[in-house]
């Protein structure tokens, strides 16, 4: 073990593949950039609404310094792309991306933290050693090889992990979880020109159910926090707001409209009884009672 860790420390090797490797990274990070930067224009500041940050409160950025935060990272990435200062542009990246799902953890998805992971890691590789716009490749691409290694292993254990989850759950090794997926996609394949019958048989009833479920509990987000949430992103912060509308700690809500909305439903004796009622609350509770089809 100490002779492979050894290894592992002075092994060297050509650049050009871990340089290519944070050319596609960077083209990542601006994507990931400009959606930030779409959504603040599209949606409501999260920071302003239902948030759940996992640093103290006072380190959440405003709006006005959340946007500057996010053209920085948008510089960054641009550099990261084009290959100049490449290693410490990834650096400021990977952590200004990090310290934005720490501000709130319904924002987190693991596709974005993996990313924002690999830049991380990928800033101690010497990734500026080809693929650098407007400027001639260096001579010698070789260098240490320690941080791409670790890199490999992280991806490793990501697919691992995955693999294994599935693996061991049975509603992965039954199809549910796939079914489910396409029922909620059926919309978006069907306006790509994906045939609606291909659709049908590939989305059984139950997953179909369990899309109008899930459609509920994004109907629950948006009348707790006033704003949508990215397709992507559904997947996991539905589940989040069906387990958060059970909560009863108004703590968790850190946005009076939130509390105001939980607290109307907790009051109400019936969802029946919210026909005539108004506000966010009585909106939660419809929504609750009648996903939408």
């Amino acid at each position: 073990m100490k002779d492979l860790l050894r290894r592992w420390q002075t092994e060297t090797g050509d650049a050009y593949l871990v340089s290519l490797v944070r050319a596609i990274l960077g083209v990542l990070l601006v994507l990931s950039a400009l959606r930030e930067i779409d959504e603040l224009g599209r949606d409501a500041y999260f920071g302003d609404v239902f948030h759940l940050p996992i640093v103290p409160e006072a380190l959440v950025p405003s709006r006005g310094v959340f946007a500057i935060l996010v053209a920085l990272e948008l510089l960054l990435a641009v550099l990261v792309t084009i290959g100049r200062r490449a290693r410490p542009a990834l650096l400021g990246a990977s952590l200004l991306g990090l310290f934005f799902l720490l501000c709130d953890r319904t924002r987190y998805h693991n596709n974005r933290y993996a990313l924002f992971l690999f830049a991380f890691l990928l800033a101690f590789a010497p990734c500026d050693r080809a693929f650098v716009f407007r400027r001639r490749a260096a001579v010698d691409r070789n260098g240490p090889l320690w941080a791409q290694r670790l890199a490999q292993v992280q991806l490793s254990i990501i697919y691992v992990a995955s693999g294994g989850s599935k693996l061991l759950d049975p509603d992965w090794r039954s199809g549910q979880v796939i079914g489910d997926r396409l029922a909620r996609s059926t919309a978006v394949a069907v306006s790509k020109g994906v045939p609606v019958e291909v659709m049908r048989v590939l989305s059984d009833d139950g997953a179909r159910a369990r899309s109008r479920a899930l459609s509920s509990a994004c109907a629950i987000r948006r009348a707790l926090v006033g704003r949508d949430v990215p397709r992507d992103d559904r997947g996991d912060v539905e589940g989040r707001a069906v387990r958060l509308a059970q909560l009863d700690d108004l703590r968790a809500f850190r946005s009076p409209r939130a509390s105001r909305a939980y607290a109307a439903l907790r009051r109400a004796p019936s969802l029946g009884s919210v026909d005539e009622a108004r506000g966010s609350g009585a909106r939660l509770a419809r929504a609750v009672r009648d996903p939408p089809r």
